[in-house]
């Protein structure tokens, strides 16, 4: 049952606080960076090929019209993997936040279905949606050679 005072491990409930503390932070760092690596890498790509359009002289008109919106759609489908990265970085702190406070007061932690859920949906879908991204400047990529 959730809140029960029983151990159901032989691991103390202090052992398991001071690790689920460790993993709070570690969860923390690495999803920090795994959410900032994803939107800086792939608006890096997008807003670089809409600038290096700019830049192209005689053909960015013809550049435009073909690759941009593939790139301006790319910029948003890359904010939206940006917040459900940060959706799924936020539920994953809450219950480990949770999780801590459950082990203080001797109580065996269990994550919600709703934060189970979340977690899961957003772990996956994330990256497909950052693939969407992904694909979307390839599509871009294709586009212009086919012009220059």
């Amino acid at each position: 049952m959730p809140g029960e005072t029983v151990e159901r491990s032989g691991i103390s409930l202090e052992a398991r606080y001071a690790t689920a503390k460790e993993m709070y932070f570690a969860v923390a760092e690495r999803q920090y960076a795994y959410g900032k690596w994803l939107l800086a890498s792939l608006l890096t790509v997008h807003a670089g090929s809409l600038l290096a359009i700019s830049q192209a002289g005689d053909a960015a008109k013809r550049l435009y019209q073909a690759c941009g919106p593939l790139l301006i759609y790319g910029v948003a489908i890359t904010l939206i993997a940006g917040g459900l990265a940060w959706i799924n970085f936020s539920v994953v702190a809450r219950a480990y936040a949770t999780s801590m406070v459950e082990l203080a007061k001797g109580r065996d932690p269990r994550p919600t279905k709703l934060q189970r859920l979340l977690v899961g949906a957003t772990f996956w879908i994330t990256p497909l949606v950052a693939t969407v991204s992904l694909v979307l400047f390839i599509a871009a990529a294709i586009k212009a050679t086919a012009i220059l």
